[in-house]
């Protein structure tokens, strides 16, 4: 038995994964070591984790388990001149899902600065005025969004092609020579 398919049976996955798996525990690994460098700082970022899971999943997991149910469900795709709902070539559920949390990421990231919670520290820390990071917030969304809605249409157009030539392909068969 070859090696990558004897690390395949052990770990499940090929050499490259594991790698890069390794590599993702170094650096997480020499992060922490960096924490211990500055000891008070250890605390602070222990309670910063603490206040993070517990705010994860007390709001904002139920937040957005709910809105990603109203949002799945409210969709309707293909719907027939009998009012039927056919079902949908493409799922667009992904295609919200992943631009509506790279937007919110965006947001939680940069929330007091967009709102200008911030501009005084800002301002005496970098002497740099804090302004227009809610304007490119909106704009990095719409672009997510479009891009998303470009990729969305790509993959619609794919399936009904797809559809076409498995349909044509059925009817030359289906032809007597």
């Amino acid at each position: 038995m070859k090696a990558r398919q004897r690390l395949r049976a052990l770990y499940g996955a090929g050499p490259l994964n594991f790698l890069v798996l390794v590599a993702s525990f170094a650096i997480a690994g020499a992060a922490v070591a960096g924490w211990f460098q500055r000891p008070r700082d250890v605390v602070t970022v222990l309670e910063w984790f603490a206040a993070a899971i517990v705010l994860h999943d007390l709001v904002a997991l139920p937040l957005y388990s709910v809105l990603d149910r109203i949002a799945h469900g409210s969709i309707q795709v293909g719907v027939r001149a009998t009012g039927r709902s056919a079902p949908a070539l493409v799922d667009p559920a992904p295609y919200l899902r992943i631009p509506a949390i790279l937007s919110g990421l965006l947001l939680l990231v940069f929330f007091p600065v967009a709102f200008g919670l911030g501009s005084a520290t800002e301002q005496s820390a970098s002497g740099i005025p804090e302004s227009g990071y809610l304007t490119r917030w909106l704009l990095v969304t719409g672009v997510i969004f479009a891009g998303a809605a470009t990729a969305y249409a790509v993959a619609a157009w794919r399936a009904r092609r797809r559809i076409r030539i498995a349909a044509a392909t059925r009817r030359h068969a289906a032809e007597p020579d």
